[in-house]
């Protein structure tokens, strides 16, 4: 069983995952972030975790121009430099990036990979420049994720429905390793360890997911 401290997608991830991402926006209508939490197109985004480099790819297409991805995956890495993308090896607990080095970070459904949210909101606060943003995208955990999580892990549905079958193949680490199902349980775990070193700016929560925009404090509270 995989160390949750080093936490890595195998490669059944990296070959269902954009398959995985494309179902995700063709059932659900929430955009995240509500366009990309409304960021200046001259800010130095940070994609911690970027995969393929998907979200990238959208902002460089609203008019960003300074992205830069962390990613631990080879395969992702190697798939979004090829198309050109700055995407550097890095985790959320270990970015390598200097201090100060970013105006907003976004975190797209990676904090629930790990299993110190206090490390990773440290690293982060650490890259991110005076007054800058952390924005995310996590699971929530509602009475349809449990029942989507239900018919993914505990019957045999995946093996009639392609679909539940990827779902299956993209999360199945996670849920051996414990992260995800530690994230759900973990919520208010969470925001706390945020908001020691951020200031919630909003929270929207829908019947999937969840997207914060926080502001980095002066100092922790």
């Amino acid at each position: 069983m995989t160390d949750p401290a080093d936490f890595v997608q195998d490669t059944a991830y990296s070959r269902h995952f954009r398959s995985y991402q494309a179902i995700l926006k063709r059932l659900l209508s929430e955009d995240p972030g509500r366009g990309y939490f409304d960021l200046p197109t001259d800010a130095l985004v940070v994609d911690a975790g970027c995969g393929y480099g998907e979200y990238m790819r959208l902002l460089a297409a609203r008019g960003h121009t300074h992205l830069v991805g962390i990613e631990p995956d080879p395969l992702c890495r190697e798939v979004a430099r090829a198309a050109g993308m700055d995407v550097r090896e890095g985790t959320l607990l270990a970015t390598g990036l200097p201090d100060g080095f970013a105006d907003t970070v976004v975190v797209n459904e990676v904090f629930h990979h790990i299993a110190d949210y206090s490390e990773a909101v440290e690293e982060l606060y650490r890259i991110l420049k005076p007054g800058g943003f952390l924005c995310f995208s996590e699971p929530r955990n509602t009475p349809l994720r449990r029942a989507m999580d239900f018919l993914t892990f505990e019957v045999p549905l995946r093996k009639l429905i392609p679909a539940v079958e990827m779902r299956y193949q993209v999360m199945v680490l996670e849920i051996e390793t414990g992260l995800y199902r530690k994230f759900l349980r973990e919520q208010d775990a969470f925001y706390a360890a945020v908001e020691r070193r951020f200031e919630r700016q909003w929270l929207r929560r829908g019947y999937f997911f969840q997207f914060g925009k926080y502001r980095r404090r002066a100092t922790p509270t």
